[in-house]
């Protein structure tokens, strides 16, 4: 019996002598393990869902391709084509595209808690400053980055009545609301490329003195991004109306923060805030 059977080979190996071979043996096609991607990929590159895939496949209108492992991939070229894409998105992009999300996510958290539109987004801008200042780059600036836009994520977690509840909160409401470092950890807990966030977010209501909460944690022990962290947001408290406070001028957030260096502050950290602040607050200027 003739079968017309059409065998792709799958291969970890990107070589174009590799690929002349296979071809030669006979093989319909060759597909490197890099140019394939599963249908849950696949789904969220064309925003559609994993099912529509699985009808597409079904369809005909996808091939999926057998890996040496036994998992079925599908190729960025029949995606591409399929979805009107000229080019394979880039991990960057891909990344930002989850940033971009997050964005969206914390501003609406940010009006949930009562703080003026941005807040998230300021202290992110202020901790971005603060690491170019002190020269901290790549992987390590990015980390901090995410989990200063992130800080705040427990508080979905807390009722919107204790959040936007003006004047003071009672014991019990004061206790919810501080739980929001260690719901934002184990929040996070569930995303893998936040992993590295968790002790940030966890740490950023500590004090330099060890009178901050979760831990009580002083000093060199919390972490150097939730020490930043806890400077950027109270500046941006300060500077900017919420549910609990009045906003004042700039150059008396700055006299707090001289006032609180050592105390709730890292010293270092207000010191180097201070000696830039005009840097500082331009590059939060006009964020909303």
């Amino acid at each position: 019996m003739d079968l017309d059977i059409s065998v792709t080979l799958i291969s970890g190996q990107e070589s174009a002598r590799v690929a002349l071979k296979t071809m030669e043996s006979g093989f319909y096609d060759y597909a490197w393990k890099s140019d394939l991607v599963s249908a849950r990929d696949a789904a969220a590159i064309l925003g559609v869902t994993v099912q529509t895939i699985k009808n597409y496949i079904h369809s005909g209108r996808l091939e999926t391709h057998r890996t040496p492992g036994g998992r079925h991939r599908i190729r960025w070229e029949d995606i591409s084509r399929l979805g009107g894409l000229e080019e394979e998105p880039s991990r960057n992009d891909m990344y930002q595209g989850y940033i971009d999300t997050l964005r969206a996510f914390t501003s609406a958290l940010d009006a949930r808690d009562g703080n003026q539109s941005g807040h998230s987004k300021r202290v992110m801008e202020i901790v971005i400053s603060l690491t170019e200042i002190v020269g901290i780059a790549g992987k390590e600036q990015e980390i901090m980055k995410v989990a200063a836009l992130l800080h705040d994520l427990g508080k979905i977690m807390i009722s919107e009545h204790i959040l936007s509840k003006p004047g003071k909160l009672t014991d019990q409401e004061r206790y919810l609301v501080q739980q929001h470092p260690e719901l934002g950890e184990v929040i996070v807990s569930g995303v893998r490329f936040l992993q590295d966030t968790k002790p940030l977010i966890r740490h950023h209501h500590e004090r330099f003195d060890g009178k901050g909460y979760p831990d009580g944690i002083s000093g060199q022990e919390i972490p150097l991004g939730a020490r930043m962290i806890s400077l950027a947001g109270a500046f941006d408290c300060l500077t900017h109306d919420c549910t609990y406070n009045s906003k004042i001028c700039n150059e008396d957030a700055v006299s707090e923060i001289e006032r609180c260096a050592g105390t709730q502050f890292d010293p270092e950290i207000a010191r180097i805030f201070l000696e830039n602040r005009d840097q500082v607050v331009q590059g939060i200027s006009g964020v909303t």
